[in-house]
Order: structure tokens, then C-alpha cells, then sequence
């Protein structure tokens, strides 16, 4: 047993509630759950496809886009302290793909040098740098249903060329995202007694039993330190024969500051969130996005081409999201070398990127208010009509500014704790503690500042 981790035991198990987890071990629930959401997916796509393909457009259909855009996708980001990965048990795209597997799979190893989250990280910043202009999924039905089909595809394909679930652990960009953030979820699945684990000979949680089959992403609960790659996908609870793995709530964040894994694409990430979703929210703003539209148009070679247009303002989308992600990893990784004197700067960087964490997810989730407002706003109405009512509230925009201006302000408050929590326990002494505050303080007041001008520009 590794004596550097402590022990667990004694912590509340949720599985313990009611029924709980007699309801997670019948192996028909989760089946039953993915296959009841897939037809609801079903019913998006196809009303994506039978849509006009702008909402602009007469005869167009919002169904799919709100359900996609203005309500699943915004109550992943609200939901995710709660929850963490939980969606990952429930989501049909991933159960599509392990059914096909079921059936027929080569159960090749998902090859070593991708093993890694680099695909989902540009697979995530591609599909928001070119939303606005070339797919434009927010407002495009069409779109959305074959950004949906398109992964669902994937998830197939990798099903019955490799082994296990390597589609949710290394591609999906929704599983990146989460598994982020749930570093900050107030629960935990891990092993009761990492002793009780160590002293068992048979693991079934690796190799499977006749109740439940092997971790699907190549998780060992008795070493799991932390929420990032476990989908929640309870076989281990199906599988142990010592019923030793809990589901229990913690402190949120935890995560961020005892984890000793840290990757240079989560920390890649985390910037290039914050960056990407602040300029997201400066497009919504009349003077930053004419500024964008009249810099991109100057550039443009010949301005009377419509496709051309199309191309070149795509062609600057990706650079710009590019440019400005580069833009946030050299600001914390300047930050990290001058503050530490250029001793280790790359670990550094990497090791205290982690702490902006909760900054990422705040912009995340004020970026995502207004969608989520806007998709409450659409079934009040649409469930009224059906009952010949009229239901509705009307959506403040100045109001939704200032939760905006909260999130972001929470955000930065959290992450600069979260920085001197990591420097205190990653540093040898109060230099180096004093070093790792001052990284982290100096790239998070910068955040802040471009933060704040620009929520607080004007929207019309």
C-alpha cells in the first residue's frame, strides 16, 4: 500500500442512502437511463435536421439548439460542483459506443503516444473558435444535429476498433471539460479502505466479475486521487466483492490542492478557457465586436466576395482563439519564470495553472447565464402554450450583467486562495511559497482587469 496516501475509510458513503445502491447495481438502470435520454437525443437531432438551418431563416426550429445550447450544455456548467462527472453516467453518446463494443470490437490498445487529452483540448477550442462564423451551432439546428451525430459516430468507430471506453477518456471534449471541473465537485468515488483493497488478491474493480465489468477508462479506485477521468459509470460498485468503493461528499476543490498529478493540457486548457469564453462575452458587447468585425475587414484582400468573406473570417476566428490562448499560457508561464527565477518554470507553470481553476469555471459559467435564462425562458413559454397560458419572465440584461461581474469576482477571489493553498503545500519554504502567491496573484489580477472591461462595456 502506498503510505503517502491516507487512508479513506470512515468517510459517508451517498450509496448508503435509501436504496442507493442496490438502484446503481442493477444492470438494468443505467442501460434503461442512457437509452430513455438516447431517444430525447434522438428527437433533438432530427428536429435539427428538419430545421432551417439558420433560426434567422422563416420555418426554422429552435428546438434542438435550445435543448443542445441554451439548456444541457449551460446546466453542465452549473451543475458540475455538484455532480462532477456524473452526466458521464447517463450520457447516451458513450453508451451508444460501448453497446456497438458489446456486439463486435478488434479490442486494440488505444495507441501509447495519444494517450493523452491533447485531441479533446483542440477538439474544444476548434469547435467554439469556428461557431460564430463557419458551423455556427447556437443558431443553427442543422448544425447542432450533426455535431451530435458526428460524435456519436466517433464514439462508434472507437468502439469497435479499440478497447474499452477510449473515446470518453482521451476524445470527448465534453468529458475534458467536466473532468476539469470536477475537480472542484463536492463528491468523491474511492475506495473505502485502500487497505481492504491492497490485502484483496482478486481486483475486480481491473478485471471485471460476473456482476460488473473492468473500469472502462483504466481507473484503480485504490490509487484514485482525484475526479478527472472517472466517468461515474459505477462498475467498480457492481464489481467488488468487499463492497469497498463509497460515493462521498467533500470539501469542494480538494481536488486542486492534494492531487500530485499534474498534465501540461489541463493546464492549457484552464487558461484558454478563461481567455476564449471573456472574449465570447466581449462579442457581445457593441464596441469590442465592431472593433473585431473592423480589424478583421481591414485585413480582408477583396471585400466584395461573399464566400470569400465566409473563409476569411473563419481563417481569423481559429487565429485569434489561437493567439489568445498562446497569449494566456505565456502570461502565467512569464509570471511563473520571472517569479521563481527561471528554476523549474515548466513544472511551476503547470503545477500552479491548476489554481485558476475556479476562475475558468466562473467565466464558464457567466458566459453560459444568459443561455441558461434564455432556455428556462423557452419551455416556461413553450409549456404554457400547451395549457393555453401565458408564462414567462422577462430576461434583465443588466441584471444578468451583474451576476456576471459576481461570477467573475468569486472566481478570481477563489483562485488566488487556491494559489497560496498550492504554493504552501508544492513549496519547500516561505520563498518559494511567496513566489508561487505572487505567479498566481499577478496572471489573476490581469484576468480580472480584462475581465471586468469587459462586462462592463455597453451590449447595445
Amino acid at each position: 500500500m502506498d503510505r503517502n496516501i491516507p487512508e479513506n475509510s470512515g468517510k459517508p458513503d451517498l450509496l448508503d442512502v435509501y436504496f442507493f445502491r442496490n438502484l446503481v447495481k442493477n444492470r438494468f438502470f443505467k442501460p434503461s437511463l442512457n437509452f430513455i435520454i438516447l431517444i430525447f437525443l434522438s428527437v433533438i437531432v432530427y428536429s435539427g435536421l428538419k430545421s432551417e438551418p439558420d433560426l434567422r431563416f422563416p420555418g426554422s426550429n429552435p428546438f434542438a439548439t435550445t435543448m443542445i445550447w441554451d439548456l444541457w450544455h449551460p446546466l453542465l456548467a452549473f451543475t458540475v460542483i455538484l455532480f462532477g462527472r456524473l452526466w458521464c453516467f447517463a450520457c447516451p453518446i458513450g453508451a451508444v459506443g460501448d453497446w456497438v463494443q458489446s456486439v463486435f470490437s478488434f479490442n486494440k490498445k488505444y495507441p501509447e503516444k495519444y494517450r493523452n487529452l491533447w485531441i479533446a483540448v483542440v477538439l474544444f477550442l476548434f469547435i467554439f473558435a469556428a461557431e460564430r462564423h463557419l458551423f455556427m451551432f447556437t443558431r443553427n439546428p442543422v448544425s447542432t444535429a450533426y455535431l451530435l451525430l458526428f460524435f456519436t459516430a466517433l464514439a462508434v468507430v472507437m468502439g469497435i476498433v479499440y478497447e474499452k471506453r477510449s473515446f470518453c477518456r482521451y476524445i470527448c471534449p465534453i468529458g475534458l471539460v467536466l473532468g476539469i471541473f470536477s475537480m472542484l465537485s463536492a463528491i468523491e468515488l474511492r475506495c473505502k479502505s485502500r487497505k481492504t483493497c491492497h490485502d484483496h488478491d482478486i481486483k475486480e474493480c481491473i478485471v471485471g466479475a460476473e456482476a460488473g465489468k473492468p473500469c472502462p477508462v483504466d481507473e484503480f479506485p485504490q490509487t484514485m486521487e482525484r475526479n478527472n477521468t472517472c466517468i461515474m459509470c459505477m462498475e467498480c460498485v457492481k464489481s467488488c466483492s468487499k463492497e469497498n468503493i463509497r460515493l462521498s461528499p467533500r470539501i469542494p476543490g480538494a481536488d486542486i490542492i492534494h492531487s500530485r498529478k499534474k498534465y501540461l493540457p489541463e493546464a492549457y486548457l484552464i487558461h484558454g478557457m478563461i481567455v476564449i469564453f471573456l472574449f465570447v462575452m466581449g462579442m457581445e458587447r457593441f464596441e469590442f465586436r465592431n472593433t473585431i468585425i473592423g480589424f478583421v475587414r481591414s485585413t480582408l484582400p477583396i471585400d466584395s466576395i461573399t464566400f470569400l468573406q465566409l473563409y476569411w473570417r473563419n481563417m481569423w476566428a481559429i487565429i485569434i482563439f489561437a493567439l489568445i490562448t498562446l497569449g494566456a499560457i505565456g502570461l502565467m508561464y512569464v509570471s511563473a519564470r520571472a517569479s521563481f527565477h527561471g528554476t523549474q518554470p515548466k513544472n511551476k507553470f503547470i503545477e500552479l495553472s491548476y489554481a485558476f481553476i475556479p476562475l475558468s469555471l466562473s467565466v464558464y459559467l457567466a458566459e453560459n447565464t444568459f443561455r441558461l435564462l434564455k432556455g428556462i425562458f423557452f419551455i416556461t413559454a413553450e409549456t404554457g402554450a400547451l395549457f393555453g397560458k401565458v408564462w414567462g419572465f422577462a430576461i434583465n440584461f443588466e441584471t444578468i450583467n451583474q451576476l456576471q461581474l459576481v461570477f467573475l469576482t468569486l472566481g478570481f477571489l477563489f483562485t488566488i486562495w487556491a494559489g497560496y493553498l498550492i504554493s504552501k503545500r508544492r513549496s519547500r519554504n516561505r520563498k518559494e511559497i511567496l513566489q508561487g502567491i505572487i505567479a498566481v496573484d499577478f496572471a489573476a489580477v490581469v484576468y480580472l482587469i480584462i475581465g471586468f472591461k469587459i462586462l462592463t462595456l455597453p451590449i447595445i
